[in-house]
C-alpha cells in the first residue's frame, strides 16, 4: 500500500504566485517611493538640496539619530511645515540643531571680527515704534561690553533712558552689486544699554576706549554722551563653518559664558 501524494492544486499555486508578485510590486513601489525626492536647485554656497516632505514640527524640535541625511545649508522649514511661537526663531532652531563651537570659541571669532570701531546698525525702541540708525561701535573684549559715542540729544539716547533694551548688527560680506566671493559674516546683538553723561567719573577712561578721531576729548565733553552696551546674547553667523563642519550661525550667551 503507498501513501498518497499531496499536491497542492494549480489554482491555489497560481494563486499564492500572484499574490506574492502583487507583495513584491507594492514592496518595489513603497521602496521607489521612499527615495524620490524634489530637487530644487543650488543655493548660496553652491550645493543643489533635494527636498523631502516631513512631518509637521514646532521650532524647539531637535533632529533626531535616525533623521534622513540632507545638504548642507538646507534649514527645516524647507521639507517640514513649522509652528514658529515667536520665542523660537528660524535662527536658534538653526544653532539648536547643528554642531556648536565651544562659548569661549565663539567670543574669539566674535573679538576677531571686531577689531576696532566697526559701523553697525542699532535699533532702539520708544512707545512700540523701533528706531534704527547708524553708529561706530567699540568692543572691549576684557569687559565684554561696547561703546557708543552719541551727539547729546538724539532720539536713541532718549529712547535707551526709557527702555534700555537694545539691538545692534554689524555685517561684512558678498553683495549682488559689489560681487566677489560668495562669504558672509556678521554678529546681532541683543543686550542692555547704559547712557554715561561728561559729568560721570567713567566717562574719560571710557572715551579713551573708544578712541575718539573726530574732535578732542575736551570738546567731546561738552558734544557727546556714552552709550555701554552690554551683550546679553550674540549671534555669530560665518560661512566659512561649513567647512569645519559646524553651523554656521553660533549663539554666545553671557549667562552660559559665565561672564
Amino acid at each position: 500500500m503507498t501513501k498518497r501524494s499531496r499536491l497542492i492544486p494549480l489554482s491555489v499555486t497560481l494563486a499564492i504566485v500572484a499574490l506574492l508578485m502583487a507583495g513584491l510590486i507594492q514592496a518595489g513601489k513603497h521602496k521607489k517611493e521612499e527615495v524620490q525626492g524634489v530637487n530644487v536647485g543650488a543655493g548660496e554656497m553652491g550645493i543643489e538640496a533635494v527636498i523631502f516632505p516631513g512631518q509637521p514640527l514646532t521650532a524647539e524640535a531637535v533632529k533626531s539619530d535616525s533623521h534622513r541625511d540632507y545638504q548642507r545649508g538646507m534649514t527645516c522649514a524647507e521639507c517640514h511645515d513649522v509652528e514658529f511661537d515667536g520665542m523660537t526663531s528660524a535662527t536658534q532652531q538653526f544653532v539648536n540643531n547643528f554642531p556648536a563651537l565651544e562659548q569661549e570659541q565663539i567670543w574669539e571669532k566674535i573679538v576677531a571680527f571686531l577689531p576696532g570701531r566697526e559701523r553697525f546698525a542699532v535699533a532702539t525702541v520708544a512707545n512700540d515704534f523701533p528706531i534704527a540708525t547708524t553708529v561706530d561701535m567699540v568692543l572691549d573684549p576684557e569687559e565684554r561690553v561696547l561703546f557708543v559715542v552719541s551727539e547729546v540729544g538724539t532720539e536713541k539716547l532718549l529712547q535707551l533712558r526709557n527702555n534700555a533694551n537694545i539691538s545692534a548688527v554689524r555685517y561684512k560680506g558678498w553683495t549682488v552689486a559689489d560681487g566677489g566671493k560668495k562669504e558672509w559674516r556678521s554678529v546681532q546683538i541683543r543686550g542692555t544699554a547704559e547712557v554715561i553723561e561728561s559729568d560721570d567719573p567713567r566717562f574719560m577712561s571710557y572715551l579713551k576706549k573708544y578712541n575718539l578721531v573726530r574732535v578732542t576729548p575736551e570738546r567731546a565733553v561738552r558734544r557727546f554722551d556714552l552709550i555701554k552696551v552690554t551683550p546679553q546674547q550674540i549671534y555669530y553667523f560665518d560661512t566659512e563653518l561649513y567647512n569645519v563642519e559646524a553651523s554656521v550661525y553660533q549663539r554666545w550667551d553671557r549667562a552660559t559664558a559665565g561672564t
